[in-house]
């Protein structure tokens, strides 16, 4: 008897199971949200059609440094060359401020080195009596008054033993 009354209470549960109550889905529906799927919320955006326009924006050209350049047909300037450029480049009436002068290249180094970065400097090597120098060079100026004032701003290391000189002297002895 146990055996047929189990049976039965199986088979009616199966049943019961099978049989779709629309009350008891709602009520399976409001505690289950699935997913939804609507349209995108960017519906109402306008897409880029072309005829825009940017404004007031011109175009020009972008200059690229000669050093930027490399390959087998064009190297970097070497920082040698371009220093000497810059010092040739110099009016022969102006004036600049000598920091060093050495058989050492890194004597002169250093000196630039510690020198305040507000100006230009440039590491200039030239020959007298045979034998090889560099000199450092600090800023270039219109006048020997403006010189002088450098000369005296710059710190007490780099003064000591510091002269002002004029771009015609310094480009006579030729940078090599």
């Amino acid at each position: 008897m146990n055996k047929r009354f189990l049976t039965l209470c199986f088979c009616s549960l199966g049943l019961t199971a099978c049989v779709n109550d629309d009350s008891t889905y709602r009520s399976f529906q409001s505690y289950y949200t699935g997913y939804s799927y609507q349209p995108y919320a960017y519906q109402d955006t306008q897409f880029y059609d072309n005829s825009s326009s940017y404004g007031g924006y011109s175009r020009s050209t972008a200059t690229v440094p000669d050093s930027y350049h490399t390959g087998a047909l064009h190297s970097p300037t070497p920082h040698k060359e371009v220093d000497r450029n810059w010092v040739n480049s110099q009016n022969p009436q102006g004036y600049t401020i000598q920091v060093g002068d050495s058989e050492k290249a890194a004597q002169v180094a250093n000196k630039l080195y510690k020198a305040p970065k507000t100006d230009r400097s440039a590491e200039i090597k030239y020959s007298r009596d045979g034998r090889t120098y560099y000199k450092g060079v600090y800023g270039s100026y219109n006048n020997y008054e403006d010189a002088q004032k450098a000369l005296n701003n710059l710190p007490p290391e780099i003064k000591q033993g510091a002269d002002i000189k004029s771009w015609s002297k310094v480009q006579e002895n030729g940078a090599e």
